[in-house]
């Protein structure tokens, strides 16, 4: 059961900041150092200052980056940088991106979602959580008494019934805000008519919705919802069982998922390719003579095809020699989740075959989703490798959530993240 209703957002006031796309910025975890000192440059209300502020050489208990956000959030409601909608309104929003040279839509809305801690009534997760990021959200919301960004889900909808009220709402009105940031443009329309409104929470109730991106800080809303509770600091305590969330529908034609890849240290392109023996076992190995063959043949084969960069002009695919993982993973999960192609990765050719698990694996294991830097970071060095995945189907995804398991750390990636910045729910 899905949950949802409108509330009043915050939002950067154009009078106030100008043009919007120098004040916006990416999910928070997706930000290194050099990009927060460049959106901390771009904009003197970047909303950086909010979602990832600096921490400074003096930073304690009183006056650290988490209490700076507190005091900047309260500065830009009091100056109007930020103002509250004056109606309760359910966001409508669509991102037009290109993938793949293609133009796409994505459409879905904006709205507070109620919190389910027994994960089998609400929203599926899909990926493992860890502390420090959690600690790291916990603190900010503590502080903040905001959802500053909103978790990304998809709802369900076989039978498009969101969709078309979604696209009925949009197709005569003019969006509130219309921005253009990293290459996607965002729009915003502001659905505040109750009939309207009460169709579509009549839509979505009956429905699942999965988390795509967010999983922290869905759990993070939980634990400060029986913080405020515990401490009294709740001024409306029934506002504490809601978060802010983002959701995208489920029509294929505009969902992207991208793969995370993987990059190696301390693995020689010699011993590989010289002790091929324990990947024979599990795969045929396929030599090519370019990227642009080896990701060819990894779309052909489309499931079960790993390749490999290893420096230099060797480029491989590692072919599965069975269609079905399932009799070669120990695991009590699925054979959807066996059959993954992370999966199959870490556990034949890290695990099995050259012997990289457990914590060994977090030391010598990078991600990225961008093929280019995969590329770049292994001919640069000695004993680097770098191992390239499809992304999986949305599909997969679907069933292995269904059956409540969690996709192993970095397998999926949906394509366009929303920026932050757009809408501010304050909770407290």
């Amino acid at each position: 059961m899905t949950i949802i209703r409108p509330f009043r957002g915050y939002r950067y006031n154009p009078k106030t900041v100008g043009v919007l796309s120098k004040a916006i910025t990416p999910p928070y975890d997706v930000i290194n150092k050099k990009q927060q000192a460049s959106y901390c440059k771009a904009h003197p209300y970047n909303f950086i200052r909010l979602d990832l502020g600096k921490t400074l050489p003096g930073d304690n208990k009183g006056n650290n980056r988490y209490t700076r956000a507190r005091d900047f959030l309260a500065e830009w409601i009091d100056k109007d940088v930020l103002t509250r909608d004056l109606r309760k309104s359910v966001y409508v929003y669509d991102q037009e991106y290109t993938d793949g040279g293609k133009k796409k839509h994505r459409l879905g809305f904006i709205s507070l979602a109620r919190l389910e801690e027994d994960r089998t009534k609400g929203f599926l997760p899909h990926e493992r959580t860890f502390k420090g990021p959690k600690l790291d959200r916990l603190k900010l919301m503590i502080e903040t008494g905001a959802n500053l960004s909103p978790i990304f889900s998809i709802v369900i909808d076989e039978n498009k019934k969101v969709m078309n009220i979604l696209k009925g709402f949009v197709r005569k009105r003019a969006p509130a805000v219309d921005v253009k940031f990293e290459g996607t443009r965002n729009r915003i329309w502001l659905m505040s008519e109750a009939a309207t409104i009460k169709r579509l929470q009549r839509s979505v109730k009956s429905k699942r919705a999965l988390i795509a991106d967010g999983h922290h800080r869905y759990e993070v809303a939980l634990e400060y919802r029986d913080y405020m509770l515990k401490h009294g600091k709740a001024a409306d305590p029934a506002a504490l069982d809601y978060v802010m969330m983002y959701f995208a529908t489920s029509d294929p034609s505009g969902l992207t998922i991208l793969p995370t890849h993987r990059m190696v240290e301390g693995l020689r392109a010699g011993l590989f390719l010289q002790n091929p023996d324990k990947i024979k076992k599990f795969f045929d190995i396929i030599h090519l003579d370019s990227k642009e063959k080896m990701f060819a043949r990894m779309k052909a084969d489309k499931r079960h095809t790993i390749g490999v960069y290893l420096g230099g002009m060797d480029y491989l695919c590692l072919s599965l020699k069975r269609r079905d993982a399932g009799g070669l993973i120990r695991s009590e999960n699925s054979d959807y989740w066996k059959n993954l192609d992370v999966v199959v990765l870490h556990g034949l050719v890290f695990d099995k075959a050259l012997g990289i698990r457990g914590k060994e694996a977090e030391k010598r294991i990078s991600f990225t989703r961008d093929p280019r830097v995969a590329f770049e970071w292994a001919a640069q060095g000695k004993g680097r490798a770098a191992f390239f995945l499809n992304p999986p189907a949305f599909d997969e995804i679907k069933n292995i959530v269904k059956r409540q398991e969690r996709m192993p750390h970095k397998t999926t990636y949906f394509y366009p993240k929303p920026p932050s910045g757009l809408v501010i729910n304050k909770i407290n």
